[in-house]
């Protein structure tokens, strides 16, 4: 999609990773083992398949498509120059998060469709004779996110706001070797009802060319 800035990251929907691999072209899927588990699994549903002679050459062309489309995308120019571990105290008390959390209403949706954020809260539920307890889906822009008996850490929408996108830009890659919590899907541009994304803070933090 032309919101997609997922080669950033390193990420080529091309040779996507993982144990299996697949492409929905025209009426098809086109399925490939990849790991040790994955072709056990391929061995199992094997009776699902049929091979074809002019499968690797569909696949191919369908992957020559993508990485020209890649080429196009108005943010493949996008930037994470001076986004770092090494700046990462400069950032967090630069002014511009006054700034840039304005425009957020807080409605937590960029976190829902996000395929990264994993925020949860544990809750218990009286069920009458029995309690429950369950794991529910949470998100870090709410005001009671991490509630405490002595109140929240995070007591400002500016703080919650910061908080997302220094976990995603700096904190995560910072200790986990280097890698963001991002993948350039670009479902949150796409969503956010007020137009403030992750494309918008790392432009607003310095990490773009364009002006």
């Amino acid at each position: 999609d032309k919101t997609c800035f997922c080669d950033l990251f390193n990420i080529d929907p091309s040779n996507p990773s993982g144990d299996i691999a697949t492409w929905i072209i025209g009426d098809s899927l086109y399925w490939k083992s990849i790991t040790e588990k994955g072709k056990k699994l391929t061995e199992k549903v094997k009776d699902l398949f049929e091979e074809g002679d002019s499968d690797l050459e569909v696949v191919e062309e369908h992957n020559k498509s993508i990485k020209r489309i890649i080429n196009t995308l108005p943010l493949k120019d996008l930037s994470l120059e001076g986004i770092n571990e090494e700046t990462l105290n400069e950032k967090f008390n630069d002014n511009i998060w006054s700034e840039l959390y304005q425009a957020c209403i807080g409605c937590g949706t960029c976190t829902y469709i996000c395929p990264t954020c994993h925020c949860y809260d544990i809750c218990d539920f009286d069920k009458g004779e029995s309690i429950q307890r369950f794991r529910c889906w949470d998100s870090c822009m709410y005001s009671d996110f991490t509630m405490m008996s002595h109140g929240n850490n995070r007591k400002t929408q500016m703080e919650r706001f910061r908080q997302r996108f220094m976990h995603k830009l700096f904190y995560f890659p910072a200790n986990n070797e280097g890698e963001y919590a991002c993948v350039g899907c670009g479902r949150c541009l796409q969503k956010c009802p007020v137009s403030m994304n992750i494309v918008k803070v790392i432009k607003a933090l310095g990490g773009s060319k364009d002006e």
